[in-house]
């Protein structure tokens, strides 16, 4: 998620140390109140929030106090006009003086500021009291929920005491916020190397995860082992997880005997959980690796969101590396600041990701790279990833002509087209190069800026990653609050993904050159966080490969998953060519392409029963035999089957109905939202939800909603179409 451009506020903030003092309590719906200057609270919990100004020195006029939060969100838009929908606010003020209350208007809710009170009439004076309630339930509301991700957050108070809109901060005006994981564990990842030799140590990482998919620090418990072909020395049968663990054990100098192909499955039978790892597939002699990376995450180092403003041990660049190579088990990351100040104003943003690359600089282990987001006016934003040391970071606010003249045409220098605040836009800004392309990110799937690419010639490797702000990097997909895409389509952001999504590289060794022309060279795939292992070939070439061939193009597909697989789908430009349903764990395809074009894209896109996906990069095939146009008979890439409502009931997603349908009448305009229909319980990644159809808007677009009903506020996630791969340009 990235703003257009910086903000710039009609107020201006300084620091200070004027009388008055703040206090913080949140009153949780199940348990007693929580107060005072650093709040430790759960992800997740719902409840009210509760701030207090003492008035301690006179406030004229024109003044009034001005809230702040950096680091966390209370909510993607607090607000005052719907009494039964969530983060309601209302202001209570014990004074003679008259106030007024503003919400959201400095912002499109990524600028740090949240809430102002103005003096409108007389003047507050010493023992007058204002008190700010964010998630009021007096009409009926549900509450507000306290940011689901684990965090170190501020909010910070300031006064302006004449109407001059120049704040300073109240002496006691700063609240510390700790959000610490949710207790109860649900969830199991359990990640190895997907490519080993015979007797080559590796390491396994086990990590529990709580609903909201934080590492579950609190965890203790025991996860039973087991490994069907008894091919791996150095496995434990258990696993104890003790108060050190913190929800994470590493399982060092494990190797294979044999070669074959292997799956663990992992259990704590006390808490009902189980998994597979990913598949290992064990070979005597290689030809390459299997590593899995992300290329845009971000850490420390914002000038514009007011979310990653602190050097917090979870965003620090340092913390942001031990993430990847902890819980996630990446092979290379590239976490950088993701709108980051100038070279002159907090140079120690820069210093300390050149600190962290050199730390974690462990060819054949783990490789860092130095990134950080650029953000045109027109074009749409760039991620910049530089493969060695760089003295200075890309400017954030650099046009798309100063990015390409001092890094386009550079071998060493990545220029990733990502889904986020500003995707790409070729159409308005049209580029000659475009080396990676990201289908899919925390802000969900996005296969159409694939085929929006692949529409304008472009031949990109294809990636996936996290565009993670303060969830964990790259772990599993979480029903993440304020995520999804459909801003301008609803009052509160729907949730998206969160997190998850990775980009998995062919190389032959774990090393920043071999990993960077593997990178150049599309020998990537992209998944949403699931470690499958995916093959596929057009005439014996591999996906990112150019081939000529003078007969049929034959495809041949091979994948081994981690859970069954649901859907493979044959893409051929824009159009599908072939759909299979495996519904097995690992499955070999060959396809023919009888009626072939001149030239053309093949590329995969395959879905777990889980809700996790895989699309291959292409593979580009010009045939001698084709013909110039695929004609109309074949579906498009996107097609789904239509919907007949009357003939979806009954089903388990409909005592959901009621639920959702009150949902968006307390927060929406139901109106928008036409023949919503039940039509299952999904289990996927980030939970159970009731999945419905319906269609939305003047233009009745269809669309899925999916409505995750196990967390104490339900969650809503949409998704173009009827299918959840990002089937519609933009969003």
């Amino acid at each position: 998620m990235t703003p257009a451009a910086p903000t710039t506020l009609p107020y201006r903030v300084r620091g200070g140390n004027e009388p008055g003092r703040l206090d913080v309590t949140f009153h949780p719906a199940d348990g007693p109140s929580i107060r005072g200057p650093d709040l430790r609270l759960t992800a997740g919990a719902v409840g009210t929030w509760e701030f207090r100004i003492a008035v301690e020195a006179p406030v004229a006029a024109g003044g009034g106090f001005f809230f702040e939060r950096y680091g966390f969100l209370l909510s993607h838009s607090i607000q005052n006009t719907r009494p039964r929908g969530r983060d309601y606010v209302i202001l209570r003020a014990r004074t003679d003086a008259r106030v007024r209350l503003e919400l959201n208007e400095l912002n499109q809710a990524n600028s740090p500021p949240m809430a102002r009170i103005v003096v409108e009439r007389g003047t507050l004076v010493p023992g007058d009291e204002l008190r700010l309630v964010v998630g009021d339930t007096s009409h009926g509301g549900p509450g507000s929920e306290v940011y689901d991700v684990t965090c170190q957050g501020r909010l910070v108070v300031s006064v302006d005491r004449s109407g001059s809109l120049a704040y300073r901060q109240l002496r006691d005006g700063e609240t510390r916020i700790h959000v610490e994981s949710d207790p109860e564990p649900t969830l199991l990842r359990f990640l190895g190397p997907s490519i080993a030799s015979p007797g080559e140590p590796f390491a396994l990482h086990l990590a529990v995860y709580d609903r909201n998919h934080n590492v579950c620090t609190q965890y203790m418990g025991t996860v039973d082992l087991r490994e069907a072909t008894s091919t791996l020395a150095g496995l434990p049968s258990h696993i104890e997880f003790g108060p050190t663990n913190a929800g994470l054990a590493i399982i060092e100098d494990v190797t294979a005997t044999a070669p074959g192909l292997i799956r663990i499955e992992a259990s704590d039978r006390k808490h009902g959980l189980s998994t597979l790892s990913n598949p290992l597939l064990v070979q005597s002699d290689p030809e390459s690796l299997l590593l899995w990376g992300d290329l845009h995450s971000h850490s420390w180092g914002d000038v514009s969101m007011g979310l990653m403003d602190d050097p917090t041990p979870i965003l620090h660049p340092a913390g942001r590396h031990a993430q990847a190579r902890g819980q996630a088990r990446l092979d290379f990351a590239a976490p950088g600041p993701m709108a980051p100040p100038n070279q002159t104003h907090r140079p120690a943003v820069w210093e300390a990701h050149q600190a962290a690359y050199r730390a974690n600089d462990e060819p054949g282990t783990y490789v860092p790279y130095l990134a950080g987001e650029a953000h045109p006016s027109v074009g749409g934003d760039r991620n910049v990833i530089f493969r060695d040391w760089e003295e200075r970071h890309a400017p954030a606010w650099a046009e798309m002509d100063d990015l390409l003249e001092t890094y386009g045409e550079r071998n060493d220098v990545l220029l990733e087209a990502h889904v986020g605040g500003g995707p790409a836009d070729w159409d308005a800004y049209p580029t000659a190069r475009e080396p990676v392309v990201e289908v899919a990110s925390g802000h969900g799937s996005a296969e159409w800026l694939l085929q929006r690419a692949l529409r304008h010639g472009h031949r990109p490797a294809v990636i996936a990653s996290g565009d993670t702000h303060l969830p964990l990097l790259a772990a599993p997909m979480a029903a993440h609050l304020f995520r999804g895409r459909f801003g301008s389509h609803l009052n509160i952001r729907d949730c998206a993904i969160g997190c998850g999504p990775v980009a998995a590289v062919r190389a032959p060794r774990c090393e920043r050159h071999a990993i960077w022309d593997a990178v150049l060279n599309r020998q990537t795939y992209a998944t949403t966080g699931a470690r499958i292992i995916l093959g596929v070939q057009a005439n014996g070439h591999p996906a990112g490969s150019e081939v000529e061939v003078d007969n049929n193009p034959h495809i041949a597909i091979t994948a081994h998953a981690c859970a069954p697989i649901e859907r493979i789908d044959l893409i051929r430009d824009d159009r599908a060519l072939a759909a299979w349903q495996p519904n097995t764990l690992d499955a070999t395809l060959e396809f023919e392409d009888a009626e072939p074009l001149t030239a053309s894209a093949y590329y995969v896109r395959l879905r777990q029963i889980d809700g996790e996906y895989a699309w291959s990069t292409p593979v580009w095939v010009t045939c001698t035999v084709g013909r110039p146009d695929a004609g109309p008979d074949l579906p498009a890439w996107n097609e789904h089957d239509p919907l007949d409502p009357s003939s979806a009931r009954p089903n388990d997603a409909q005592p959901f109905e009621a639920q959702l349908l009150d949902y968006l009448a307390d927060n929406e305009d139901p109106g928008r939202f036409h023949d919503i229909t039940p039509v299952r319980i999904v289990h996927e990644v980030p939970g159970r939800a009731a999945l419905f159809y319906a269609y939305l808007g003047d233009r009745r677009e269809p669309i899925s909603i999916r409505w995750y009903f196990d967390f104490p506020m339900p969650r809503l996630r949409l998704d173009w179409g009827w299918r959840d791969f990002g089937a519609r340009d933009g969003g």
